[in-house]
């Protein structure tokens, strides 16, 4: 999936959160992610599989 398709999916994904009245971006609006990141201020979705336990982070 290339930069546009990517930027869709995420769009989708945003608005499906912010429509539902129980997800944490309505609930919580001051909530921030907090998971470690393999650069400091730049959370990937490889580490959010790697926190997960999916994959093993990249050497």
């Amino acid at each position: 999936m290339g930069p546009v398709g990517s930027r869709i999916v995420g769009e989708v994904f945003i608005g499906l959160l912010k429509a539902d009245k129980d997800s944490y971006l309505t609930v919580n609006k001051s909530w921030k992610l907090t998971l470690l990141s393999t650069k400091s201020g730049d959370f990937q979705i490889t580490d959010l599989l790697t926190f997960a336990g999916v994959v093993h982070p990249l050497q």
